[in-house]
């Protein structure tokens, strides 16, 4: 049994309850639930985590320092931004893209998967979302290290907790 998820789900929920999020656990991605208004997140960065950053980066000229908060606040943009679109034909294409995309990516090459990704993060309801999270990040700096900071304190517990140490994550 995982130790202290918790306390981890607690301690990131506490940060993003005055968006309006109803509630939040770990999961093996981002994702938000338009009908219950949660959010899942991820423990690991991966090489299309890494995608999304530089995505971010070129598209919004923003350097991200936090990557799991800028992939919170992407989230939280769906939620935030959601209502926009729903019951739209930008939803309806966006869901047809999102599968064909996640059904080509089955057995793409690695060239092929960064153009799938990148078509992915072009998504009309991709990008509202992205541009949502830069938009607060840029206008509320000193709020995104002091939630870092939390959260990262969250993570660290729940690390040690748990027995993982940095040399682990080599």
């Amino acid at each position: 049994m995982i130790k202290g998820l918790n306390d981890l789900n607690k301690a990131i929920f506490a940060e993003l309850k005055e968006f309006g999020i109803s509630k939040v656990t770990c999961s093996t991605s981002y994702s938000y639930g338009t009908d219950n208004e949660d959010i899942e997140y991820k423990l690991t960065f991966t090489e299309e985590d890494k995608w999304f950053m530089d995505f971010v980066k070129t598209r919004f000229n923003l350097e991200i320092k936090y990557p799991f908060i800028m992939s919170l606040l992407h989230e939280v943009g769906h939620h935030k931004t959601f209502e926009d679109i729903e019951g739209t034909c930008i939803e309806e294409f966006c869901d047809n893209e999102k599968e064909r995309i996640t059904n080509e990516m089955e057995t793409a090459t690695l060239e092929r998967k960064i153009e799938l990704e990148n078509q992915y993060f072009n998504l009309p309801d991709e990008i509202v979302a992205t541009k949502w999270a830069v938009d607060y990040i840029k206008r509320h700096p000193l709020r995104i290290i002091r939630m870092w900071k939390k959260i990262q304190k969250a993570l660290l517990k729940f690390y040690t907790e748990n027995g993982v140490n940095e040399d682990d994550t080599d």
